[in-house]
Parts: structure tokens; C-alpha cells; sequence
């Protein structure tokens, strides 16, 4: 099954994909070694390096000595098995006290996000998969066995990753940028897309694969764009595709393209069902819409009289326009360009801090500070 929740808050700037994992559980009593000979054949399939993982095991005394000798009798060296240590990137529902508790790591050979150079800490390790035998339950603060024990394996999709094929573009830190391995199809079929369209440059394949598969599985799930929660968020995602493609040249149409190609290279070779008529609406709806935005924001910016000699105005204008309005600011600053103005991107970052500002509410009672508020999408 995939599931689209995420485990953890990933880095800033990360994909969707890094809030995505891959997990399968299996019902019944099995040897733990035949258990995880499976995982490790999985990982070998996958590309994973086998002599680089690291195995951070936590048990109860009892169970300890049985998983350790399960890793050893499948050729894990001692030095690679680590006891006792949590890490806060797992899920907090495997507890040891259920049954014994692994965590695979391995060094990343590659950069993993867009703000990573070669010694980003963050691409250090990665864990790679988190198992649990669950083998007790807890009833009424009591621990009792199960009947039927369970082998949860929870990996993470970006974890799993393959060099993009030779000639595309390396990331800063002369490195090559990593592929998602369920990506690798849907990013060869976006490139295709964006060639047949007229482009072998500008948008990124990567990064259009990363978005249109959320997008795919939350309009599979039967969300509707809208303008708070995860509607907004399913907005968000689908404007940033639009986006993408209006800034470097294509036409905002090209959206519903990029979406079928996830479609085709993403859900349908995973097993999902195919999107839904009324799916297929909203994505028109909101590629429409976003045609509208984008008419009216260019209007809008460059009548007479609305952009101003000083930078702090026109920054300001900026930002409402993107707040207010729900015009990108990538092409705000595109068409300011076009126009012979130069904004100052330090007035711009300020006045992006002062409208979160303003739009922040104030926290209630013993309540936490709250998020700022979505931005009104037009």
C-alpha cells in the first residue's frame, strides 16, 4: 500500500515525495531471519548497497538476542548493528515493548534535495526502512500476547533512490541530482511531455514528477481543490505545476498534460484505479482558473500608475498580489523584468515576513502558536 501521510517533517525545500513511504504488513508467526531476508532481498532489488546499511535495533532484553542473531545469521557484521537507539524519523507507534524494533540506515551517495551540496548533513544517512515484529498488544495499560503476530516494514520513498539518467543537469556541488525510484518512470515520461511541447530546457522533469504524483494520489483519494486544508493544499500543488510551466515559456494548458502523464507512468503501474470523470474536472476547473489569475495578475502589474519608483512599494505590491490575488511571485518578478524594472528581492523578502505577520492569527487560550493562514487563492 502507499501511504501519502507523512512519518515526519522533512527539511525546507523538500519534495513531496519525502513525506511519502511505501509500507507492507504481513499477519502470522514467522522466523525473524526468514522475515528480514525478505526486506534485505528487496533493498538488494532496489539498488540499495547492502554493505553500507546500518541496523539500529531497539527490543526488550528478550527479544534482543534473537533479532542480533537473526541479522548475524543473514551476514550482518556485529559492528553494523547498533542497540538501544531511537531516532526521531520513526514512527512513534513502533514501540519495542510491542516487539523488537529495527531501523535501516545507509549512507546517501547522492544529493537528495535541491538546497544539498556535496556536504549537506541532512543526505549524510538516510533511513532507509523501519521495522517491527509486533508480537504483544497493550490492553487497558497491560500487555498481552497476540495470537496472530505482525511484520510491519514502513520504507521511505525517497530513501530508494537511482542516479537520473547521464547529460541531465547536476545539482550544486557537481553532483548528480537523485531520482525517487517509483519516480524514475513518471520523471521519463515528463521530460518526453516537455520535449514534444519545445523544450529540452527550463522545467524540471524531477520536479514536475514529484508534484503531479502527489497531486495524482490526492485527487485518487477524492479530494476537491479549495481554499483551506487539504483542498488548499491540493490547490497549492496544482498552481505550483501551472507555475512551472509559465515561467519558463509554456502555456498554462500544459497542466493537464503533466497530470495524465502521472496518470499513465505513476498510478496505473502502482495498481491504483484510474482517475474519475469528476477528477478530471477539477483539474480542468482549476487549470482554467489559473488562466484567469495569471490574465488578471499581468493586468493588474503593469497598468499605468501601480508599479512604483520606490522599492518598498512595489515589493508590497508584490505581495498582495501573490497573498491577495494568488499571482506566483516567480512570475511577478518575471513580468517586472519584461517591463524594464529591477525589484529589490531584499524589500520582497520583507514584505513576505510582514504579510505572514498579518495574516498569522493570535493563539487562543494555552494553545501552541498557530501556522500562518493559507492565502486566498482568486
Amino acid at each position: 500500500m502507499l501511504n501519502t501521510s507523512r512519518l515526519v517533517h522533512p527539511p525546507p525545500a523538500s519534495p513531496p515525495s519525502a513525506q511519502r513511504t511505501v509500507g507492507a504488513v504481513w499477519t502470522g508467526r514467522r522466523p525473524y531471519q526468514d522475515a528480514l531476508a525478505d526486506v534485505l532481498d528487496a533493498l538488494r532489488e532496489a539498488g540499495t548497497p547492502l554493505g553500507d546499511l546500518i541496523f539500529l535495533l531497539r527490543a526488550e532484553p528478550q527479544d534482543s538476542p534473537l533479532v542480533t542473531a537473526a541479522l548475524r545469521g543473514l551476514g550482518v557484521r556485529p559492528g553494523r548493528i547498533v542497540n538501544g537507539t531511537w531516532l526521531r524519523d520513526a514512527p512513534v507507534r513502533m514501540e519495542p515493548e510491542l516487539g523488537p524494533c529495527l531501523t535501516v540506515r545507509r549512507r546517501s551517495r547522492a544529493v537528495l534535495f535541491a538546497h544539498c551540496d556535496g556536504q549537506c548533513p541532512c543526505g549524510c544517512h538516510l533511513s532507509v526502512a523501519h521495522i517491527q515484529f509486533a508480537e504483544r498488544r497493550r490492553t487497558a495499560g497491560r500487555l498481552t500476547p497476540l495470537s496472530r503476530p505482525l511484520f510491519e516494514v514502513i520504507v521511505s520513498e525517497y530513501a530508494l533512490t537511482q542516479p537520473v539518467a547521464p547529460g541531465r543537469a547536476p545539482v550544486p556541488g557537481g553532483q548528480e541530482a537523485a531520482v525517487p525510484l517509483l519516480l524514475g518512470r513518471l520523471t521519463a515520461g515528463i521530460a518526453e511531455l516537455l520535449a514534444l511541447a519545445g523544450t529540452a530546457a527550463g522545467p524540471r522533469p524531477v520536479f514536475l514528477a514529484n508534484v503531479s504524483s502527489a497531486v495524482s494520489l490526492l485527487l485518487g483519494e477524492g479530494v476537491a481543490p479549495g481554499p483551506r486544508g487539504g483542498p488548499y493544499v491540493l490547490r497549492r500543488l496544482m498552481r505550483m505545476i501551472g507555475t512551472e510551466l509559465v515561467v519558463h515559456g509554456l502555456p498554462p494548458a500544459l497542466l493537464t498534460s503533466v497530470v495524465a502523464t502521472a496518470e499513465l507512468a505513476y498510478r496505473e503501474p502502482l495498481g491504483f484505479p484510474g482517475l474519475s470523470a469528476r477528477s478530471w474536472g477539477h483539474v480542468v476547473e482549476e487549470r482554467d482558473a489559473f488562466s484567469r489569475v495569471l490574465a488578471r495578475g499581468r493586468n493588474l502589474l503593469l497598468r499605468p500608475g501601480a508599479l512604483s519608483d520606490r522599492p518598498g512599494e512595489t515589493a508590497r505590491q508584490l505581495t498582495r498580489l501573490w497573498s491577495e490575488r494568488g499571482v506566483p511571485l516567480a512570475l511577478s518578478l518575471r513580468w517586472c523584468r519584461e517591463a524594464g524594472m529591477e525589484p529589490s528581492l531584499l524589500h520582497l523578502a520583507l514584505a513576505q515576513v510582514r504579510d505572514v505577520a498579518r495574516h498569522r492569527p493570535e493563539p487562543a487560550a494555552g494553545a501552541g502558536l498557530a501556522g500562518p493562514a493559507p492565502a486566498p487563492w482568486t
